[in-house]
């Protein structure tokens, strides 16, 4: 990964991640958090930057499940087309 993609990643996750779900564990995190999480995100202006929050949540859990978390990951359960779609 690019060092510019990582530093982008890096303050997605401080800005809009780490803020909403600071003091929650994986388990109690449900998909419907996490569509008002990205919900949140794309009504401030910013549907890009939400689909990066799927894909850095999806990261999260699917890092934690690889290592022997029994957790659910919600990024599963919502796509990219319910979180934004684009025009070429």
């Amino acid at each position: 990964m690019a060092d510019s993609t990582r530093s982008m990643r890096k303050a997605i996750f401080d800005r809009d991640i780490e803020p909403a779900w600071k003091n929650r564990r994986l388990s109690e995190i449900a998909p419907d958090d996490f569509r008002q999480l990205c919900g949140r995100v794309k009504d401030r202006g910013a549907p890009a930057i939400a689909i990066h929050v799927r894909d850095i949540v999806k990261q999260i859990f699917g890092f934690a499940i690889l290592h022997g978390e029994k957790v659910p990951n919600p990024a599963d359960e919502v796509g990219p087309a319910f979180i934004a779609t684009f025009e070429p």
